[in-house]
């Protein structure tokens, strides 16, 4: 955490691995082990973290679908 400001979760998304923090800022973060991102949209959010997902050679969570 930059500055030593503490994120308080304000709502978990239905995704995994998908909150909205208290810090000012509209949209959602995604946090995957040590990788992290802002989003404006949820499922962009959702969809980011199925990515990282895939390339790790593990199964999607949230919207994508291995074919």
């Amino acid at each position: 955490m930059k500055n030593g400001k503490k994120r308080n979760i304000i709502a978990k998304s239905k995704y995994n691995h998908i909150y909205e923090y208290e810090e000012g800022k509209e949209g959602w973060f995604a946090k995957l082990g040590k990788k992290q991102k802002w989003f404006k949209d949820e499922r962009d959010a959702a969809k980011w973290i199925d990515l990282r997902l895939i390339e790790q050679g593990k199964e999607p969570v949230n919207i994508l679908i291995r074919k």
